[in-house]
């Protein structure tokens, strides 16, 4: 008899420790994150059913409850002051958990491609310039880093892999250089810290960046099926990336996106430029804000494709991307035609990318005045005795004696290098060509690789434009 009281006591004790299934956290739910400052910020995970979960905050020690579900999930809304920390957070059903250095700033959620994955160490053969100063320097801004680990998924994912770590020599070569080298242009304006949780995987068409449903309402099957006979590594499949990547980290609450992708898919300007409106709109679905900030940066110049520098395929789906993203609120394209390299897909010069994309966000997202981050455009052009006299929006950058990147055609519809000479008096740029006497059209940097150095007072430089509409002959 007492024997069986004791196994009793026994089995009684082990069901009590397995009926309590512990808090589980997401991976970047862990000490050293940062957290969205001055906002509701939610805070998931799981517990035994029925559990009760409460969780203190450490800026404020308020305290806040809520019961796991039948099937263990929980999740909270947490306010968040002013920037600050390191504050500790505890989450308790129980026993307790302790999220130590938590700190509260500005977080971005960085993706795309091999341009937004390249890390400042680079990839073989293929430096990023400015990273032994970037190595050296590390440590000086208060930036922490998340990368998503690579995953593929047929279904929505409920966790990743990754951990943060903050910036120091050591860890700096591993960050991707454009999200680090925007984060520190942000800290360094800002005076606060700043996370960046990265979700890059270099190769991938935006078909694996959308759920798969959404792809459906946006492009035929046959459309998909001619994208991927292209590119059809597994990783490019539609939802596999947003599945096993976005679908995690879907929430974490951030300022905005920025978005480094469409190399995969040039050849395919316009399905490109409707899943780009599509991904944007997803995305904010997915993070309950419909007025998200996303910029997205324009892809190099490049010899895509078979080499051929003169194609137009780059140049269209940039177009593409333009457009879309003009149809949405909140959004920019930032130019890079001045960075690329006939010969490398990935250019060195992404300090120029990093910059420009802080630009935009001081600008748009936080309201500093006294910056024109936006790419110079063709306003109007006047045709007359053989000139295209080019009116532009902003005030031109400091200009060679001509201009290289323009091009003009007549009724012929064949496109010559052209001279291009500023008019400082009137602020024009006069466009001609010995082999059309009669301009009707003019282009500007329209080509896979050109060399091209219009800008803006700021340095920044114009994006691929054309004044026809001609369809693509080459």
């Amino acid at each position: 008899m007492k024997m069986k009281r004791i196994v009793c006591i026994i089995c009684a004790a082990v069901f009590a420790l397995t009926a309590r299934a512990e808090i589980r956290l997401p991976a970047f739910f862990a000490d050293g994150m940062v957290l969205q400052q001055q906002a509701t910020v939610r805070i998931w995970g799981t517990a035994a059913a029925g559990a009760k979960v409460t969780l203190t905050a450490g800026w404020d020690n308020r305290t806040y409850t809520c019961k796991a579900a039948s099937n263990g999930s929980w999740a909270l809304k947490v306010k968040t002051p002013a920037a600050g920390g390191p504050y500790e957070i505890r989450i308790s059903d129980g026993e307790e958990i302790v999220l130590r250095d938590v700190q509260l700033g500005e977080v971005w959620i960085c993706s795309g491609q091999s341009n937004m994955e390249m890390p400042v160490k680079g990839f073989l053969s293929q430096p990023v310039e400015g990273a032994f100063e970037m190595i050296l320097d590390a440590g000086k801004d208060n930036v922490r880093a998340f990368t998503v680990a690579r995953r593929l998924s047929d279904t929505p994912q409920a966790d990743c892999g990754g951990k943060w770590v903050a910036a120091s020599a050591g860890t700096v070569p591993d960050i991707s250089s454009v999200a680090y080298l925007f984060a520190c242009r942000l800290h360094r304006t800002l005076k606060v810290p700043v996370g960046i949780v990265v979700a890059a995987w270099g190769g991938t068409s935006i078909l694996g960046w959308l759920p798969s449903g959404e792809i459906a309402k946006t492009i035929s099957k046959e459309e998909c099926a001619r994208i991927l006979a292209v590119n059809g590594s597994d990783k490019n499949h539609p939802a596999k990336l947003y599945n096993g990547m976005i679908a995690p980290i879907a929430g974490y609450a951030a300022r905005g996106f920025i978005w480094y992708q469409g190399e995969a898919n040039v050849g395919f300007a316009d399905a490109y430029g409707v899943l780009q409106k599509q991904l944007v709109n997803t995305w904010r679905r997915s993070w309950s804000d419909s007025n998200m900030a996303f910029y997205a940066v324009e892809i190099a110049p490049y010899r895509y494709g078979r080499g051929n520098e003169n194609a137009l395929s780059r140049p269209l789906l940039v177009e593409a991307q333009e457009r879309a993203l003009k149809q949405l609120p909140n959004t920019a394209l930032i130019p890079t035609t001045d960075v690329g390299d006939a010969v490398c897909i990935h250019p060195a010069r992404k300090r120029q990318v990093g910059d420009r994309l802080a630009a935009t966000a001081l600008k748009q997202a936080y309201g500093l005045s006294g910056l024109e981050p936006e790419s110079p455009r063709i306003a109007k052009v006047d045709y007359a005795d053989g000139t295209a006299v080019v009116s532009v929006t902003s005030a031109l950058g400091a200009m060679p004696g001509q201009i290289r990147g323009f091009e003009i055609a007549g009724e012929n519809r064949r496109f010559y290098a052209a001279k291009a000479v500023v008019d400082r008096r009137k602020g024009t740029i006069l466009v001609s060509s010995d082999h059309v006497p009669a301009p009707v059209a003019v282009r500007y940097a329209f080509r896979n690789y050109i060399v091209a150095d219009w800008t803006n007072w700021m340095g920044i430089p114009a994006l691929p434009c054309r004044t026809d509409d001609w369809p693509d002959e080459n």
